[in-house]
């Protein structure tokens, strides 16, 4: 009886493990593990998001960047990304926003490689790897390069994302 009962809760316990490959990110400690099952393939130092507050100058918007904690999944996979600056990027930089879409067009900020995770997300690449393991994002998770390459050849689209 005690028996059976344990292999029940072995199995259960066994269900709260992802099988294949999935990453983590601890938000607190600025890492990523790549891992399979209970094995870390790789641990990357990130940049995760600041919790700075923007406030739009007309006040009737602001914008908190933090990045999303919870469960996700891989969404897209994008080589050479190109960012479509948001309205954010612009009041930041004290700059008129531009009624132009293509004059939102940066090529080359995010790296070689990025991989979406819903709601304009990335986990992608830096220009600044001095800044790596600070919390100075806008919310999406900075990685160096040679660690993006392995984290994005490992993942594949609906791979599980865990962020605390």
């Amino acid at each position: 009886m005690l028996k059976a009962k344990n292999s029940a809760l072995k199995q259960k316990l066994g269900s709260f493990n992802p099988n294949g490959v999935y990453i983590v990110i601890d938000t607190g400690l600025n890492r990523l593990y790549l891992k399979r099952g209970s094995k870390t393939i790789q641990e990357a130092i990130v940049s995760c998001g600041s919790g700075n507050i923007l406030k739009d100058p007309s006040g009737k918007r602001q914008w908190v960047f933090d990045t999303p904690m919870g469960e996700y999944h891989v969404k897209s996979k994008k080589i050479s990304p190109v960012w479509t600056r948001p309205d954010w990027a612009f009041i930041e930089e004290g700059e008129a926003i531009p009624k132009d879409p293509s004059q939102r067009i940066e090529k080359g900020v995010l790296g070689d490689y990025a991989l979406g995770f819903g709601n304009g997300y990335f986990i992608h690449g830096t220009l600044y790897t001095r800044l790596l393991g600070r919390n100075v994002s806008h919310g999406c998770i900075r990685v160096g390069d040679k660690d993006l390459k392995t984290i994005y050849n490992a993942a594949e689209l609906g791979t599980r994302i865990f962020i605390f």
